[in-house]
């Protein structure tokens, strides 16, 4: 035991000796601090590209689904382009002292509240160019069916033929 307790001493004795010792405290406690801030700082990136990948995909599979259905109408592979606003945000509940509140954020939420609602990207307008554009009842099936699918103003929506 005496021998234990004398190594403890000589390291003890060897951690005084060194000058300055404050300060290397403080630069190792600095340093400590930077990694754990950084790390976090990671963390939420990780959150907002697995939004951004989410919207994507969301973004993509609409944009498949109204080819699909332009590609019926028109019976040729059409190119179609949309312009979304935004991104997915959520609605979520928490509650404090027995209330109930709600709000609406623009990032994944965390696993403390629940989300009530989804709320996807808003199609701001569409370009449709295809074979058969320029026939008025075809341009109008193609208007008509993207309109209800996509919740917006036929005025918002464009169809053009394609040169042959």
């Amino acid at each position: 035991m005496d021998k234990n307790e004398s190594k403890l001493k000589r390291l003890f004795n060897k951690i005084k000796s060194i000058k300055h010792i404050e300060i290397i405290i403080a630069v190792i406690a600095v340093i400590i601090m930077v990694i754990i801030y950084f790390s976090s700082f990671s963390a939420a990136s990780d959150k907002d590209k697995t939004a951004k990948v989410q919207t994507d995909d969301y973004c993509m599979q609409m944009k498949q689904e109204i080819t699909k259905a332009v590609a019926d109408l028109c019976g040729s592979t059409p190119t179609v382009v949309i312009n979304w606003d935004g991104g997915i945000s959520y609605v979520t509940s928490a509650s404090s002292n027995g209330s109930v509140s709600s709000s609406q954020i623009t990032t994944p939420p965390s696993t403390s509240s629940p989300v009530i609602k989804e709320i996807y990207p808003k199609a701001l307008g569409v370009v449709v160019i295809c074979q058969g554009g320029d026939n008025v009842k075809t341009k109008l099936d193609i208007i008509s069916a993207i309109s209800v699918l996509l919740d917006i103003s036929p005025e918002k929506i464009n169809v053009f033929p394609a040169k042959k």
